[in-house]
């Protein structure tokens, strides 16, 4: 009911991680039980952005008192849980081992346009001395390859983008590989989970597929 993410496994002692599947239910925060799925989570707090599929990063040195707008957040702080809320788009979570930061990053192909995923990492770099280098990255279920089309991609997408087009279908796992490869990550270093949410409806929510709910891909620091 939770899929974790191997290649943090050998910091099992330092992280709490992992993506919840369909069958744990909706984590929409819109949704009547919300607070009883918080529970079904392995850590407490948590907290959940209002997504907006934009470019806002915050950064956490405490719970904020109210959940605030933005698709990628970032803490130091021990038991200070991340989570977003995905059903197609990317959920990319990242954790330093050398300085103990961790960060969570909701990239839809809108967050993607406006270059969430290196803003978030500049971020990490310039104001929390994180070296790229030493940066290791999850990425939930999405919608792939397969089932990423658009009407136009040449007139709804920016110029950067076009490269990953073929006729209506855009490579969105692709160009955000290539996007964290050019902030410094190492390939190795990066470890997508490639299974189509659209695809694998019978274990994933997915917008395209009309669901109206969403999974949770959380991490936080013990």
């Amino acid at each position: 009911m939770i899929l974790p993410f191997p290649i943090f496994e050998p910091h099992q002692e330092k992280l709490t991680f992992g993506t919840t599947l369909k069958e744990l239910g909706s984590f929409d925060d819109q949704s009547k039980n919300f607070g009883e799925q918080l529970n079904k989570l392995p850590t407490k707090p948590i907290i959940f952005c209002d997504q907006v599929h934009g470019d806002e990063i915050h950064v956490f040195v405490d719970k904020p008192i109210r959940k605030p707008e933005g698709d990628a957040f970032i803490t130091q702080k021990k038991g200070l849980g991340l989570a977003i809320k995905v059903a197609d788009c990317q959920g990319i979570l990242l954790f330093d081992p050398t300085t103990s930061t961790i960060a969570a990053i909701h990239a839809g192909w809108k967050g993607v346009a406006e270059n969430i995923v290196p803003k978030t990492i500049d971020v990490l770099e310039n104001a929390l001395t994180v070296d790229p280098s030493d940066l290791l990255v999850g990425i939930s279920p999405s919608l792939g390859p397969c089932c990423s089309e658009f009407t136009d991609p040449k007139t709804e997408l920016p110029d950067f983008m076009h490269p990953y087009a073929k006729d209506r279908h855009v490579d969105l796992w692709k160009l955000v590989d290539d996007q964290l490869n050019k902030a410094g990550i190492p390939k190795e270093n990066i470890e997508r989970i490639k299974e189509c949410t659209k695809c694998n409806k019978d274990k994933y929510f997915s917008h395209r597929n009309k669901d109206k709910e969403r999974m949770a891909v959380f991490i936080s620091l013990k």
